[in-house]
């Protein structure tokens, strides 16, 4: 049901748009907006099937060109919106509007292409019962090596992570968005980390081709954890694989019928470390909290990568981004180091994450 609205959603703003921009410009011709339009749409659907089968730099070109034209559409969309809102009570000059329109959309986009090309070090400290001496985590989540980052990328956030000289690192998930990010070495980066390095994995390693990805990152020395739990330092570490908390609840990018709820009691918790969960997906807390998880590490929102798509977010996911609590259980939800579809981040950043764990109690 939520594709099926979401698919209404695309269709009608790509039927509506270009029909309510030539009206505002005054355009003799009002066909071509609409031919643009449903081309961009088009090629956006192409390019992302064109990527399940190939991995060659024009398909990759292609998506990056067609989905950075579908991301200027969003900014469109978000500033069309509010002028009809802001026409209602005060009318506006319309072809002026337009033009404005037009223009501020192509310079968000700009702005949000430029943004989405660099990461930045987000930092937290997080109290934790139990812990005797400070732990230092570097956390990664999100990277979607493939069509739209490479090697270097990677490279570069090996390199400030390794600066950070973390005690572990954590990979929190989608290392990869399609085959381009199999192709040749572009895993190696990740063998010069200084630090012992933990995967567990995301519903994009699975589209793309989820025993590739895991032979990959252990080819590179990172440890994959399947549904498993192991002592690092004072730490109980819990890696889950992508799943669901339970089966009440729709997931539109489910790729198992494990459910947090089904999986966590076949674990061995117990002892007194602190139990640190390294999962995709930020939910299942209510069972988390049960068997005593003190810390939740996630990703997959990218905090809904660009407004007014992160306005939406906030909605869809009660833990979308940063730190927050339920019942004692903290968990720290990532950003994420790249980008989904458009390489563009607006209202976000590309992030990774260096979280320093101290000895206490977080405030109630």
């Amino acid at each position: 049901m939520m594709f099926i609205i979401t698919l209404g959603i695309i269709l009608g703003l790509n039927i509506y748009l270009p029909w309510r921009l030539g009206r505002l410009l005054a355009l003799k011709n009002k066909v071509w907006p609409q031919i643009l339009f449903a081309a961009g749409l088009g090629s956006g659907f192409l390019s992302m099937f064109l990527l399940t089968k190939y991995d060659n730099v024009l398909v990759s070109a292609y998506y990056n060109l067609t989905w950075t034209w579908l991301g200027t559409l969003i900014f469109l969309s978000g500033l069309m919106l509010i002028f009809e809102i802001v026409n209602l009570i005060y009318k506006l000059p319309p072809r002026s509007a337009g033009r404005a329109m037009v223009v501020l959309s192509a310079a968000l986009a700009a702005y949000a292409l430029a943004n989405a090309a660099s990461f930045k070090v987000t930092p937290a400290t997080i109290p934790l019962e139990g812990l005797k001496d400070e732990v230092k985590i570097v956390q990664i989540s999100d990277v979607h090596l493939g069509a739209a980052r490479g090697r270097g990328y990677l490279a570069g956030i090996v390199e400030k992570t390794n600066e950070l000289k973390p005690d572990l690192v954590v990979i929190t998930g989608d290392m990869a968005d399609s085959k381009a990010a199999l192709r040749g070495d572009m895993f190696v980066p990740l063998k010069d980390l200084r630090a012992p390095a933990y995967f567990v994995y995301g519903n994009h390693d699975v589209y793309v081709g989820l025993e590739e990805i895991i032979k990959k990152m252990r080819e590179n020395n990172v440890t994959v954890m399947r549904n498993e739990v192991l002592t690092q330092g004072e730490l109980k570490l819990v890696g889950l694989n992508y799943m669901k908390a339970d089966d009440s609840v729709y997931d539109p990018h489910q790729v198992t019928r494990e459910t947090i709820k089904d999986i966590l009691p076949t674990l061995d918790l117990s002892g007194a470390e602190p139990k640190v969960v390294l999962q995709h997906g930020p939910w299942g807390l209510e069972y988390l909290n049960e068997q005593g998880v003190a810390l939740v590490l996630a990703g997959h929102t990218h905090a809904g990568q660009i407004f007014p798509v992160s306005l939406l977010a906030k909605i869809r996911f009660p833990y979308n981004q940063g730190l927050s609590e339920y019942k004692g259980t903290a968990i720290y939800v990532s950003q994420g180091a790249g980008t989904f579809l458009p390489r563009m981040r607006l209202g976000t950043q590309n992030e990774i994450n260096f979280i320093t764990l101290v000895p206490g109690r977080r405030p109630s």
